[in-house]
């Protein structure tokens, strides 16, 4: 095998690994959002309560609820569910929603620089299918 076409080779192999790492990325940045959106959501909601509120439970149905002494559970995982006061859960959210957000930066600082190695990949493979007859 010739360099130019074993370097073709190795090239395209890089490109199509990091178009799929990109395609993961870009599905892990929508995930994030996903539940950054979920967990904003429950933040304005939690905010907001006050008294008696509105649960629904599905299919067009609602019952009138109310949270006791200002508590809230909370989700651990697995099914189970901790009693803590709503201030200790806001907290708890806004933590995790500044994580989310920084998770997002990331993931798209990532995603920058994944396009960006795939950009500079591709005068050089353009250049050498041309010279091997493949473009």
């Amino acid at each position: 095998m010739s360099e130019e076409r074993e370097e073709f080779q190795n090239l395209s192999d890089q490109y199509v690994y990091l178009e799929s790492l990109l395609r993961a990325l870009s599905d892990q940045e929508r995930l994030i959002t996903a539940y950054l959106q979920e967990t904003e959501g429950a933040l304005a909601a939690l905010k907001s309560l006050s008294g008696g509120f509105l649960a629904n439970l599905g299919a067009g149905v609602f019952v009138q609820a109310a949270t006791a002494d200002q508590k809230v559970f909370v989700s651990l995982g697995q099914s189970v569910f901790a009693e803590r006061p709503k201030e200790e859960v806001v907290a708890y959210l806004e933590k995790r929603r500044d994580e989310l957000q920084k998770s997002i930066q990331a993931t798209q600082i990532r995603e920058r620089q994944t396009a960006g190695a795939m950009q500079s990949m591709e005068p050089r493979l353009r250049e050498l299918a041309s010279k091997l007859g493949l473009a």
